[in-house]
């Protein structure tokens, strides 16, 4: 099986559409405060920057969505430009680590850092001028979480070669979920969510297939960075 049909096959739940009443996931109010504005999650993740196109149309995605939903209630505090970003490989975030302290925990994520980073760096020198096509998916509401907007590469070449890139940080951090990439437009706060309404403004933002356009993204372009909170993103050097 290629991977693009394993890829669709996996993923055959975001065509279920959203509807009726349903409450966001509890681990949300870890990242999420009731008023919708973000509270403190420190950890490390592996990220691709987006280029002009890409960047532009998730934009303008994410002020449809809120142009659409701010006065629901539903969503939290809009996203900043700053942390538009294609999500290669989590790392190390307090719904991963086992860690039993702070100072543990701040140790573990320190570590990644150094880790993630020297990968980074190979990357950009065994695969500096290679490129990954994506196309944009679906917009999907991700556990009761988020929106985000799901990317798949558009040919097989371009699959495989970001599942090697995203292999080499299981070393950091093996993870107990398949490779999905994707672009956060928005976080729910805690809250009964009105699927209906929400699956409106999902349908009338989606990407029809035929006029969906192409993203390039570089392994120069590729960033370990940390986060302080879901709107804090910080280039480790």
């Amino acid at each position: 099986m290629s991977l693009i049909s394993d890829y669709e096959q996996r993923t055959a739940w975001k065509y279920e559409p959203i509807h009726g009443w349903f409450h966001t996931h509890e681990g949300l109010e870890r990242k999420v405060n009731p008023d919708g504005s973000y509270a403190p999650f420190y950890g490390s993740t592996v990220v691709f920057r987006p280029g002009a196109k890409c960047f532009h149309f998730i934009h303008e995605m994410q002020k449809f969505i809120h142009y659409r939903l701010d006065e629901t209630g539903m969503l939290a505090s809009p996203l900043p430009e700053s942390t538009i970003h294609m999500t290669l490989h989590d790392l190390i975030s307090p719904e991963m680590c086992s860690s039993g302290s702070e100072e543990e925990y701040n140790h573990e994520v320190a570590q990644s850092f150094v880790r993630a980073s020297g990968i980074v760096e190979e990357i950009r020198k065994d695969y500096a001028g290679r490129k990954i096509s994506m196309v944009p998916d679906r917009i999907v509401n991700m556990v009761s979480k988020s929106l985000v907007l799901m990317l798949r590469p558009q040919n097989e070449e371009d699959f495989e070669l970001l599942r090697e890139l995203y292999r080499r940080f299981d070393a950091v951090q093996s993870l107990p979920y398949p490779l999905t990439p994707h672009i956060t437009l928005a976080y729910f706060r805690p809250c009964m969510i009105d699927g209906d309404r929400l699956g409106e403004t999902v349908g009338a933002a989606q990407v029809f297939p035929e006029k969906a356009p192409v993203f390039e993204f570089f392994p120069e372009g590729l960033t370990a960075q940390s986060f302080l909170d879901m709107q804090t993103y910080q280039d480790i050097p």
